[in-house]
């Protein structure tokens, strides 16, 4: 299984290098798409990693790899963004199920406005902990990218 995923993930790194895209560009590409990956928001990253794609002129198929390749980390990092945004905003998430039923039976309204001020409290956390650490990632890339764009058979990328 680990060598599926080594085959196929360096493939596809070596055909966008192969493609004549830069190491540069596509380590960038590719930390976009792990930020985009861990947005705090379920069913709203492949949208948004397209939008970044062509405001930002990315490698959409890098952009797309890395969003699925952080998904899981997307599922595990949406319930302590949540609880630390909520309590970030002064709206407090519920704790427990049982919680969350009483808080949903005293107002459905009044539930639905703490998630959003929550949703909004995990979106600020996930800016000021993702970008840095995309900048790093992308940092951390494109050493590894550009010897893997020296190797034979690659085409030098045309500098963008």
């Amino acid at each position: 299984m680990r060598q599926f995923f080594h085959t196929r993930i360096r493939n596809a790194l070596l055909q966008q290098l192969q493609a004549g895209i830069t190491p540069h560009r596509l380590a960038t590409s590719f930390a976009v798409g792990a930020l985009v990956g861990t947005f705090p928001v379920l069913a709203s990253t492949t949208l948004l990693s397209l939008a970044c794609g062509f405001v930002f002129r990315l490698n959409h198929v890098a952009v797309q790899v890395a969003k699925e390749l952080t998904y899981p980390l997307q599922l595990l990092l949406l319930i302590p963004l949540l609880t630390l945004g909520g309590k970030l905003l002064g709206a407090p998430v519920p704790a427990s199920l049982a919680a969350l039923q009483v808080q949903f039976n005293g107002g459905a309204w009044a539930t639905l406005q703490i998630f959003a001020r929550a949703t909004g409290g995990a979106i600020v956390l996930w800016l000021l902990a993702g970008i840095p650490l995309m900048l790093l990632l992308a940092m951390a890339l494109r050493p590894v990218l550009a010897r893997f764009s020296a190797q034979p058979g690659i085409a030098p990328a045309v500098p963008e």
